[in-house]
C-alpha cells in the first residue's frame, strides 16, 4: 500500500457503513490504511479520518483511529474535529466527540455543550466525557461544572445522568 492508495480509500469512505452493512474485506483494508498511516505519518489523513466513522464501532477497528489521530499536534487536529461535531452522520460525530477527549482545548467547550441537544444519549455521553477532560487540564471547570449540572436537571437517561453526577463529583474534588 501506498499513500495515494491510503487516501483514495479514506476518500471512497466518507463515511463507511455502519456495522450491519459493513463487509469484512471493508474494514480489514480500513486498518490497513490505519496501520499505513501510523507507521507513515501524513496530516492529510486528519480529516479523512475523522470523517471516516459509520454508525456503531466498526467491528473494533473505530478506537484504533485515535492512535493515528493523536500522533498529530492540536493545531492540526481541532479545526477537523470542530467540522466533525457538525457532520450529519451520527458515528462522525461520536468518534469525533471521543478523540475529542485527547485534545483537551478552550476551542472545544460551546461545540461541545451545543452536542448536549443529541438525541442519542452515546453522544451525550461523550460529551460528557469530553467536558470533563477540559475541566481536568483547568479549563474552564467552574463553567464546565455549571453547564454539567443544568443538563443533569433535563437529562431522562439513567446512564448519561449517572455519568454527569460522577464527573459533577470528579470536578468537584479537583477543584478542592
Amino acid at each position: 500500500m501506498n499513500k495515494v492508495e491510503a487516501l483514495s480509500f479514506l476518500k471512497a469512505h466518507q463515511p463507511l457503513p455502519d456495522d450491519d452493512l459493513l463487509k469484512e474485506e471493508e474494514i480489514q483494508k480500513y486498518n490497513e490504511v490505519r496501520e499505513y498511516f501510523i507507521n507513515n505519518p501524513d496530516e492529510d489523513c486528519i480529516p479523512l479520518f475523522l470523517n471516516s466513522f459509520g454508525g456503531k464501532d466498526g467491528l473494533g477497528v473505530y478506537q484504533l483511529v485515535e492512535d493515528v489521530i493523536t500522533m498529530y499536534e492540536g493545531e492540526k487536529v481541532l479545526p477537523y474535529l470542530l467540522e466533525s461535531f457538525d457532520s450529519p452522520y451520527e458515528g462522525v460525530k461520536y468518534w469525533g466527540i471521543q478523540i475529542a477527549s485527547d485534545f483537551p482545548d478552550e476551542c472545544l467547550f460551546d461545540p461541545l455543550v451545543k452536542l448536549f441537544e443529541s438525541e442519542d444519549e452515546d453522544i451525550r455521553m461523550a460529551v460528557v466525557t469530553a467536558l470533563e477532560q477540559l475541566a481536568c487540564n483547568d479549563m474552564k471547570a467552574q463553567e464546565i461544572m455549571n453547564v454539567v449540572k443544568e443538563q443533569c436537571k433535563k437529562e431522562v437517561d439513567e446512564d448519561v445522568k449517572d455519568l454527569m453526577e460522577e464527573v459533577l463529583s470528579d470536578i468537584r474534588c479537583n477543584l478542592l
